[in-house]
């Protein structure tokens, strides 16, 4: 602070000095959204099942068809039963994968996470859902 007289400092924010000043509040900022996502946006869970449902058939299908591969080829060249044997384990695990989704969006659909569509069935829609499983009336 060479060169300023009295003390005077001149760094943001600053330290007032003297009788009656006070030092200013700083007010938190608001975070700032920069997406256009909307802020209650919610995923398709009805579209997300449909795909999940059609990929889990079509991963378990690729999972036998080059198991079946692997094991009716002879070591060799290329593709053999390495191969075969690499794709089918591939798709055993996008099966996994999808099976896994399912459940995830089983569980949301039952808490209530759907579309409005899914609210729009009314109670008895969710009533006939819970009906018969342990456990269901503790939820509330």
């Amino acid at each position: 602070m060479a060169g300023r007289a009295g003390g005077e400092r001149h760094d943001f924010p600053h330290a007032p000095q003297g009788p009656g000043r006070t030092t200013p509040q700083l007010r938190p900022q608001e975070t700032v959204r920069r997406g256009t996502e909307p802020v209650t946006a919610r995923s398709d869970l009805e579209l997300r099942r449909l795909l999940s449902r059609v990929f889990l058939v079509l991963f378990v299908g690729g999972t036998a068809a080059f198991a079946v591969l692997a094991a009716l080829t002879d070591p060799g060249p290329a593709p053999n039963q390495g191969t075969y044997a690499f794709f089918a384990a591939l798709c055993a695990g996008f099966a996994g994968l999808a099976a896994l989704d399912l459940l995830v969006i089983r569980r949301r659909l039952a808490a209530g996470q759907g579309r409005d569509r899914a609210d729009a069935r009314g109670a008895a829609g969710s009533a006939s859902r819970t009906r018969g499983r342990p456990g269901a009336d503790r939820r509330e």
